[in-house]
């Protein structure tokens, strides 16, 4: 993976959580639904989702924080939002 600069964490009730918010440790540990990082080329981001599946772990070891993170599942109408609020966000 390319070096990550900032990242932003989508939660399923609708929040989210920013590297600028915190660190990766402080933000809450349940209810992800998608997480983006951002890298240090501007035009590159990832987005990690465990989709509609069910639940997916997360961990960003990028930052030396290792905290696991646990994502929910979403009905799809949720997911795609989420998803599409992912695709279309900028690095905080």
């Amino acid at each position: 993976m390319l070096p990550i600069k900032s990242w932003r964490i989508f939660y399923a009730d609708g929040s989210e959580f920013t590297s600028e918010d915190g660190t990766w440790a402080e933000a809450p540990p349940f209810g992800l639904s998608c997480v983006v990082y951002y890298h240090v080329e501007e035009k590159y981001k990832t987005l990690d989702s465990g989709g509609t599946e069910g639940l997916m772990y997360y961990q960003c070891d990028e930052f030396a924080d290792t905290d696991v993170k646990m994502g929910l599942w979403v009905d799809s109408e949720t997911h795609y939002r989420i998803m599409d609020l992912a695709q279309r966000s900028v690095s905080p």
